[in-house]
């Protein structure tokens, strides 16, 4: 029988703000600022050196699994990280 493998635990994250400059809700996550708009549907991820700093997606939801990948590749050997840049780039 084959064992299956076990996802990472990850953090939760973390409220700083009720209210914050978009009207919504404030998290910390991984380094990073979630701000996301009164109700929290629509939250922009802000991390200086992410690619995707500044935009806005989903609810907190969303943005986290982006940053996992972003943070988690960036902890990678150098040799690793290059194997999985894609062609041309």
């Amino acid at each position: 029988m084959m064992d299956t493998p076990t996802r990472p635990t990850r953090p939760e994250p973390e409220l700083t703000a009720e209210a914050g400059p978009r009207g919504g809700p404030v998290y910390r996550y991984r380094g990073a600022e979630i701000r996301c708009d009164k109700g929290g549907q629509v939250c922009g991820l802000f991390m200086k050196g992410h690619p995707l700093h500044g935009r806005s997606f989903g609810a907190v939801g969303t943005v986290t699994p982006l940053l996992d990948l972003w943070v988690d590749i960036r902890g990678l050997p150098d040799h690793l990280r290059l194997a999985l840049k894609p062609r041309g780039t």
